[in-house]
C-alpha cells in the first residue's frame, strides 16, 4: 500500500513538472571523447503539498533505481568524484551512455563562503542544452538539505535564456550526518540558441538552511564544440480518436531527444498532456519519455516533449509511438466559480470531480480515481480578466480517491473566476507506430 501511495505522489510530481514552460524562455567536443580525466509501514493516507509555479525552475530531490551500465559503472566511477555522478543519472539511459562515450567535460572549478565549498565537478553540453553536476561541502550536517543552482549567468550577466530543473542525491537512504552532498542541474535551450562558454553559476540555500547567507558565484568556461543534432523532419499527421496531431520533427542530441507536437485548432477536444509516449528500435526496445525535471515545454497549441536519448546508441530503426492522452472537451476546457457563493458556475459534466469546499482563499476537490496523481490547474481569471495565480496546491489520496487542495495567490479579486485546466482525468490513447527513420 505505502508503495502505491509513493508512486502517487510521483506522478502529481510529474505533472507539475509538466507543467507548460513558454520557450522564450546552454568545445574540443567531447566528439573525441571531452576530457579522459585521467587525473582522475507507513499510512496509507498521506499527504504532500508542493508549490506550483509557471516559472521555468523545477526543483525536486528524487533518486531512481534503474540499473546502470556494468561498462560505465565500472570504468567512469574510477575517476574520482564520478561514482556520485553515476548515481545521479541512474534514471537517464542517454546521460548514462553519454557518459560511457566519455562525452563529458571534467571542470572541478570550486568556490567557498563561510566554510561551505562547492566544486562543479563536470558538464555535458551539446545544442539543445546543458547538464552540471556539482558537490556541496557543508561545515555541519543539516536536516534535508538542499543546495542548488538558482541561476546561469552568460558573460555579461545576464541570466542565461532557458528553462532548467535541478536535482539532487539526496535519497531516503541518505545519510542525515553526511556533510558532503551532489546535485545536478539540466538547461533547455530554446531551438538554435547558445549561451556562450563563458558562464557564472549561481548557487543558494533552498531549503533556508542558514548555512550561508546570499549566493555563490562559480564561473567556467566550457569548450567551443559541441556534438551536432540530429534532426529528422516528420511532418506526419496522426489521428488519436478523432483528435488531428501533427508530429514536426524529432530531435536527437547527447543530452535527449525531442519531439515538436502540434494539435490541429480544429479539434474537439484541448490535448493538455502526453502521459506515455516512447520511443522504440525494430526489436522493441524502448526509450522512455522524460520523468524527472522538465518534462516538456510549450503549451497547448505547440509542445516539445523530452526522451531519453538514443545518441549514442542508435538503432537501424528508430519509431514513436504517442500512447495515452489527456484531453478535454474544448466546449469544457475551464470551470467557473464564485468563490463568494461557493458556486459551481460550469464544469464538466464527467470529470468525476466533485468540491468540497470553495472561498475566497481557495478551493479543495475530490476526484473518483485514486491513483489521478495531476495537478488540475495552475492559475485561473477573474471576471475583470486580470490572472489570480494558484501559488501551491495539495494532494492526498486513499484507495477510493484523489484529494486536492489550491490556494489562490490573494483575495483581492473580482468573481467570478474561471478555472483552466492545466491536467484533466480524461484520456484518448493511439497505439500506431509512427517511423522516425528506418
Amino acid at each position: 500500500m505505502y508503495q502505491n501511495e509513493k508512486n502517487r505522489l510521483k506522478e502529481y510530481k510529474r505533472s507539475l513538472e509538466q507543467q507548460p514552460v513558454p520557450e522564450e524562455l546552454l568545445d574540443d567536443a567531447i566528439l573525441s571523447g571531452m576530457k579522459k580525466a585521467q587525473q582522475k509501514k507507513q499510512p496509507a493516507f498521506k499527504k504532500w503539498v508542493i508549490p506550483l509555479t509557471t516559472a521555468a525552475v523545477l526543483v525536486f530531490a528524487f533518486v531512481m533505481t534503474v540499473r546502470v551500465s556494468p561498462v560505465m559503472a565500472g570504468h567512469i566511477s574510477s575517476i574520482p568524484g564520478m561514482d556520485r555522478i553515476v548515481e545521479l543519472i541512474r534514471h537517464d539511459r542517454g546521460l548514462q551512455t553519454a557518459l560511457e562515450n566519455e562525452y563529458f567535460e571534467q571542470l572541478d572549478v570550486s568556490r567557498s563562503k563561510e566554510g561551505v565549498i562547492v566544486t562543479i565537478n563536470s558538464a555535458i553540453q551539446d545544442e539543445q542544452g546543458l547538464v552540471l553536476f556539482y558537490t556541496v561541502e557543508i561545515p555541519e550536517p543539516v536536516r534535508d538539505p538542499f543546495f542548488s543552482v538558482t541561476e546561469l549567468l552568460d558573460e555579461n550577466g545576464n541570466k542565461v535564456k532557458a528553462s532548467f530543473s535541478t536535482g539532487s542525491g539526496v535519497g531516503d537512504d541518505a545519510d542525515p550526518e553526511s556533510t558532503l552532498h551532489t546535485g545536478s542541474a539540466n538547461f533547455f535551450f530554446e531551438k538554435g540558441y547558445s549561451p556562450g562558454r563563458e558562464l557564472t553559476v549561481v548557487f543558494g540555500d533552498r531549503q533556508n538552511q542558514h548555512v550561508f547567507d546570499g549566493e555563490i558565484e562559480i564561473p567556467i568556461t566550457l569548450s567551443t564544440e559541441k556534438a551536432e543534432t540530429e534532426t529528422y523532419e516528420l511532418n506526419k499527421t496522426v489521428s488519436i480518436e478523432g483528435q488531428e496531431l501533427t508530429i514536426k520533427e524529432v530531435n536527437i542530441s547527447p543530452i535527449r531527444a525531442s519531439v515538436e507536437l502540434v494539435p490541429d485548432p480544429d479539434n474537439e477536444k484541448k490535448i493538455l498532456a502526453y502521459e506515455a509516449m516512447k520511443m522504440t528500435d525494430e526489436n522493441g526496445e524502448e526509450w522512455k519519455q522524460s520523468t524527472d525535471g522538465l518534462t516538456s515545454t510549450g503549451d497547448a497549441e505547440a509542445r516539445t516533449v523530452y526522451f531519453e536519448s538514443s545518441y549514442f546508441d542508435m538503432p537501424e530503426e528508430l519509431s514513436l509511438i504517442i500512447g495515452k492522452v489527456q484531453a478535454v472537451d474544448r466546449e469544457q476546457e475551464a470551470m467557473t466559480v464564485d468563490t463568494d457563493t461557493g458556486e459551481v458556475i460550469s464544469a464538466p459534466d464527467d470529470s468525476g470531480i466533485t468540491f468540497t469546499s470553495i472561498d475566497r482563499l481557495g478551493l479543495e476537490l475530490e476526484i473518483n480515481r485514486p491513483d489521478f496523481g495531476y495537478s488540475l490547474f495552475s492559475q485561473a481569471t477573474d471576471a475583470e480578466g486580470e490572472t489570480v495565480d494558484i501559488p501551491s496546491a495539495g494532494y492526498r489520496s486513499d484507495e477510493h480517491k484523489s484529494m486536492m487542495n489550491f490556494t489562490f495567490e490573494n483575495g483581492d479579486y473580482v468573481n467570478p473566476l474561471t478555472i483552466d485546466f492545466a491536467f484533466y482525468p480524461g484520456w484518448i490513447e493511439s497505439d500506431e507506430v509512427i517511423s522516425i527513420y528506418q
